[in-house]
């Protein structure tokens, strides 16, 4: 017997499909149901960004409301893989085949840093959790910095 969860990208994304249904028949459909996605993870014969476009088109399709894209599961030590906001690249990707809301993360400290990168259309919404468990006041400064405080 062939493993119906292994092979191609619409094989393994297979289970994924199959919860995401069972989900929203529990929830409905007035319930947001977000996904986090390894978007790449850098290594020979792995998850690819051209994979991931796949399955996030079809993730679409199944009722996902948001995609959470991260990467990296080699370590995070990725050639080229700098700077705050390092998974951009993969979240773009992903948001050129989605209309699904997009966030990216990656290394995101600066509250001018996402600005930048909501700017540039790199994503739509921009995760910060590990930023805000290392400083509780994160949110309260970057809403005091914002560039929308001052319109």
């Amino acid at each position: 017997m062939i493993n119906q969860y292994g092979g191609d990208v619409h094989a393994r994304i297979r289970i994924h499909l199959e919860i995401i249904e069972a989900i929203r028949v529990e929830v409905g459909d007035d319930f947001p149901i977000l996904l986090r996605l390894g978007a790449s993870d850098y290594l020979e014969g792995g998850t690819r960004i051209e994979d991931s476009q796949v399955a996030a088109r079809e993730f679409e399709k199944a009722g996902i409301n948001v995609l959470d894209i991260t990467g990296g599961f080699s370590g995070y030590q990725v050639p080229g893989l700098v700077g705050q906001g390092y998974f951009s690249p993969l979240s773009e990707a992903i948001k050129n085949v989605v209309s699904t809301p997009v966030i990216l993360t990656g290394g995101i400290t600066e509250p001018q840093a996402a600005e930048q990168l909501l700017a540039e259309g790199k994503a739509d919404l921009i995760g910060v959790g590990r930023a805000i468990l290392k400083d509780s006041q994160w949110a309260e400064r970057a809403i005091v910095s914002s560039s929308f405080t001052k319109l």
